[in-house]
């Protein structure tokens, strides 16, 4: 059963890129551009991972990370942001991330932090 990643951004560009590399990558993967629909999608089967986007929670991240919390407790967060990463750390303070990637992003970047959290999903090619 594949990994199920829920991934979360205002940029359509964004979200279309993340779908791409994470599907090709055999994850099972939703997507949102806000946080109403992204919390809806939510109530749905457990999400492993839940990339978002920290701008697009502006002053609600507190209750969109502890109402995501409730309804994904096993659900790893990893964070997009525009921002420096240890301004965006402060601004988290005290709210479970697996990790804080700074936009511009690379697929490898993704890739790799995807597998850290949830592990890799390709079967391995045999020669």
């Amino acid at each position: 059963m594949a990994s199920r990643i829920l991934v979360l951004d205002d940029e359509k560009l964004i979200r279309w890129s993340l779908d791409k590399i994470l599907t090709q990558e055999g994850y099972e993967v939703d997507t949102s551009a806000d946080l109403a629909e992204a919390l809806k999608l939510a109530d749905g089967p457990p999400y492993d991972l839940i990339i978002t986007d920290l701008e697009i929670c502006g002053d609600q991240a507190r209750l969109f990370f502890s109402a995501m919390a409730a309804k994904q407790p096993k659900g790893r967060v990893v964070i997009l942001t525009a921002m420096a990463k240890d301004l965006a750390e402060r601004t988290l303070s005290g709210i479970a991330t697996h990790a804080i990637i700074e936009k511009p992003f690379s697929s490898e970047e993704i890739r790799t932090v995807v597998k850290n959290a949830v592990g890799p999903m390709r079967e391995p090619v045999l020669a």
